[in-house]
């Protein structure tokens, strides 16, 4: 009963609007800084403003690269068009929601399923892209670390850094070598059935078949260059477009060395880096309330006036978060509202 109630188009069209209305009621004190944005942009230097929101959908654009190598390296090609298009999508659904990410992901996996990616394909996908997003986006916050001696805990960030470039390494291992593990698993889980007192060969030959399929994973240490490529792309991009903010706002390019109520490259890249670590947890839509004020102590830490760390903030925010958002949804509603995107994300019994 009701897996045919989320099947039905209507409910699958109105469903996330209802969401959305109900979720700019519930935090409408929390979204001042959209007309406030608007204000401050009159003011801005329309070239910055140009750059920045080209930039903004250009780290999209990269990102949604990282997505089309990795799934052709599985062997499901899609044109850049439409993984630019699924990226951009997903991303409305991560800013909008609290804890978007995971609805963001149950989105895509959903639409790569009806691409004809495999599930093993698609968990690969997310577990490999996100390792190595992570690891350049700790590796952009150490660099502000040691080169402005911020006061963040760099002992965190260099685990974070170790674990993610393992994490990033044992997925392409296992992708080379579905014959170790299938020795590994022949081993090891009927031990494991043992003592949970179930028969030892209960799931042996599923997990053994769902590790077979790294067969058709095709990833050359030249193709994952290009990949982590990308992905640094999409994180210095993003970082660029706070930088074509400050721009914007102040009328000075930041450059490597600080000067009076300015700030510098280094000084953008820490303030970008605090403000995507603050905004992990997404307790609020986008990190509404949180993202903003980070970004404001950070620029003000290093060397802006708080008036034009403000005005960068609001700006940066309005661009990267609100018009991102927007458009997002659009594509969302024009592509894939209402029609079927392949498996449901959730086995709902009736």
């Amino acid at each position: 009963m009701l897996r045919r109630i989320a099947a039905n188009r209507w409910v699958r069209w109105l469903g996330p609007l209802v969401v959305l209305v109900i979720l700019i009621v519930a935090f409408r004190d929390q979204l001042p800084f959209l007309g406030d944005g608007v204000r401050r942009l009159r003011d801005a230097e329309p070239a910055g403003v140009l750059l920045a929101v080209t930039a903004a959908f250009l780290a999209l654009f990269a990102m949604a690269e990282v997505m089309r190598l990795l799934l052709d390296a599985g062997g499901t090609r899609v044109s850049p068009h439409r993984t630019t298009g699924l990226t951009i999508a997903s991303n409305a659904w991560s800013t909008s929601l609290p804890g978007g990410p995971a609805f963001s992901a149950v989105f895509t996996y959903q639409v790569q399923r009806s691409w004809g990616a495999s599930r093993l394909l698609c968990g690969w996908f997310l577990v490999l892209s996100s390792a190595v997003s992570t690891m350049w986006l700790v590796l952009i916050g150490v660099s502000g670390v040691f080169f402005l001696g911020a006061r963040v805990s760099v002992w965190s960030l260099l685990i974070t850094l170790a674990a993610m470039t393992a994490l990033s390494w044992t997925v392409y291992w296992a992708s080379h070598h579905p014959a170790q593990l299938e020795r590994w698993i022949r081993t090891l889980l009927p031990a494991l059935n043992r003592a949970r007192r179930r028969p030892s060969g209960e799931g042996v030959e599923s997990a053994v078949s769902q590790i077979h399929q790294f067969d058709t994973f095709h990833l050359s240490r030249g193709r994952f260059l290009t990949v982590a490529g990308w992905s640094l792309l999409n994180r210095l991009i993003d970082a660029f477009t706070l930088y074509a903010c400050v721009w914007a706002v102040t009328g000075t390019t930041p450059g490597l060395e600080s000067a009076p109520d300015q700030t510098t490259v280094m000084g953008v890249l820490l303030a970008y880096t605090t403000a995507k670590l603050a905004g992990s947890a997404q307790v609020t839509p986008g990190g509404v309330g949180t993202v903003d004020a980070v970004i404001i102590a950070t620029l003000v830490a290093v060397g802006m006036t708080a008036v034009d760390a403000t005005g960068v903030a609001v700006v940066y925010r309005l661009i990267s978060f609100a018009l991102t958002t927007i458009v997002g949804w659009v594509i969302y509603f024009l592509s894939y509202a209402g029609r079927e995107t392949g498996e449901p994300a959730l086995e709902l019994e009736s």
